[in-house]
């Protein structure tokens, strides 16, 4: 190879998507900055707007609630599993107390006494927390204690918007601090600073009010601050709206929808013009909308004409009627704003049949890959959810439970990894929708009849249940049955058993 100097050549000739004379791209000017930098100037007018679009764009709000629907649905409910090999204890005792912090930790999760404001259990916060993540792009939880006879459990939560997380007063932007979390030099949060009150709230109508610091974490090495944020780069610290990548395409739909059905009521509401070619019995065209249904608040010339169906108007002299006919309703417009709602709901991971709850036309295999491929965003969020809120609780529950002696842990807070043992926890959502229960169900049995998966997994998939639970429910069943003498379910008229098969003559032997 010669030596000399290296050659570059014009910028964009190796990659078209890099050229700068291309007329299509030589306008096309992007951001050089951080993921700090680029969501440190853009987070809140985004968060303001995908709010605003929660609360007034139909196809906003089907695709938050049904994420969080899919995700949180009902609750997710904890169910400890801890690693009891590591803990030197036997199965039987670890299911032992396994089973009692569950019954513990459900008490207080039901209870509205867990949040700090009272107005939501456990469940309804999660929904509360992962909707307003979703919205806004991150939420915040602190918890507090609280001497309180009403409750056995004193822990509280309480969740914050993002918009409470920023810089002190007079405090301006760095790589140390930033839209109010400060970092150490690996970019890990070690504080979170929040107002005392909420920005713009009802005795304040200024965002600029005193704010209070919070360490990330607690003497005893659990978190003080929880946040609730999907990085999309490294050195990110805030989270950003889902609907992000939308905010045009929502308000551009909303606009084209209320034009549509202005246009399809102007379009009802005409009738009849009657030309008159006497200037002295023709008045000014006023609609036919009575004096005290008008909204206008004024009538002649240059206020707006209101109609109502089945109008007929009578045209000054001089004025002449042309024929209308705008089309409406449009029959164009479900196909073009179905391709819209399809990119949409591409760009959140989620077809946009299941956001709309429309599956006409739909076969049995198209309706079952929209939601097997919506599943995976679901999981994704779910395993994301879990590790950063609903794990955390639970952990930040058993150091207080555990300190007030109220659940008993040997070296809990001796032994790192001994805690990390006890905390471990499985989370189960609500029962998945079965497109085809015979079908499903059938296939299930098979998976459990060839040892792919055991009865506890395959319930808590089925129901949400949990496998011990139905057992001993199932036990009880049956000595309450022979107490009164009645005999086995399906004892009268047994149906035949799916693993009965046919020998060569012909005759039926089971398995």
């Amino acid at each position: 190879m010669a030596n000399g100097a290296l050659n570059f050549g014009s910028r964009g000739l190796a990659w078209k998507g890099a050229s700068t004379s291309n007329e299509t791209l030589k306008a096309f000017r992007v951001s050089k900055g951080s993921a700090d930098r680029d969501v440190s100037v853009d987070r809140e007018i985004l968060a303001l707007r995908a709010r605003n679009l929660y609360q007034n764009s139909p196809f906003s709000r089907a695709l938050i609630d049904t994420i969080d629907t899919n995700v949180v649905g009902t609750g997710l409910k904890a169910r400890p599993a801890i690693l009891y090999e590591l803990l030197g204890m036997d199965r039987k005792n670890a299911k032992k107390w396994e089973k009692d912090v569950r019954t513990k930790f459900e008490l207080w999760a039901c209870s509205k006494l867990c949040d700090a404001e009272g107005e939501c259990d456990f469940h309804e916060l999660q929904s509360l927390a992962f909707k307003t993540q979703l919205v806004t792009g991150d939420v915040f939880a602190v918890t507090q204690y609280v001497n309180d006879s009403k409750s056995a459990f004193g822990l509280r939560i309480k969740l914050l918007e993002g918009d409470r997380c920023r810089n002190p007063f007079g405090k301006f932007e760095s790589q140390k601090l930033s839209q109010g979390i400060e970092v150490n030099e690996n970019g890990a949060a070690i504080a979170y600073h929040f107002t005392k009150v909420p920005p713009f709230n009802l005795d304040n109508n200024t965002d600029s009010v005193e704010t209070v610091r919070i360490p990330t974490f607690d003497d005893f090495g659990n978190v003080n601050v929880i946040h609730c944020f999907t990085a999309a780069r490294t050195d990110q610290r805030r989270g950003v709206t889902i609907l992000a990548p939308i905010v045009s395409d929502l308000k551009h739909q909303e606009g084209y929808k209320d034009s549509e059905v202005i246009a399809a009521r102007v379009s009802a509401a005409l009738a009849v013009f009657l030309e008159s070619n006497n200037p002295d019995e023709a008045g000014e065209m006023d609609g036919n909308v009575p004096e005290e249904e008008k909204v206008g608040g004024s009538s002649g010339p240059g206020s707006p004409i209101e109609l109502a169906p089945g109008a007929i108007l009578e045209l000054p002299q001089g004025y002449k009627a042309n024929a209308v006919n705008p089309l409406r309703p449009n029959v164009n417009y479900k196909p073009f704003v179905d391709a819209i709602f399809c990119e949409d709901g591409a760009s959140a991971g989620v077809s946009f049949e299941l956001v709309l709850k429309s599956f006409r036309g739909s076969n049995y295999n198209s309706v079952r890959a929209a939601l097997h491929e919506s599943k995976k965003t679901f999981d994704r969020f779910t395993h994301n959810f879990v590790s950063d809120f609903c794990q955390r609780i639970y952990e930040k529950w058993l150091c207080h439970a555990v300190m007030t002696g109220m659940v008993e842990a040997e070296g809990f807070f001796e032994d790192p990894l001994k805690r990390a043992a006890w905390c471990k926890c499985n989370w189960i959502g609500d029962s998945a929708f079965l497109l085809d229960p015979l079908k499903e169900t059938q296939a299930i049995k098979m998976q459990i009849d060839e040892q792919l998966v055991c009865r506890d997994d395959a319930i808590a998939a089925i129901n949400g249940g949990d496998y011990e639970n139905i057992v001993d429910r199932l036990s009880e069943e049956m000595d309450y049955r022979g107490e009164h003498n009645l005999p086995e379910p399906g004892a009268v008229t047994k149906s035949e058993s799916v693993s009965v098969s046919t020998v060569d003559n012909g005759e039926d032997e089971e398995d």
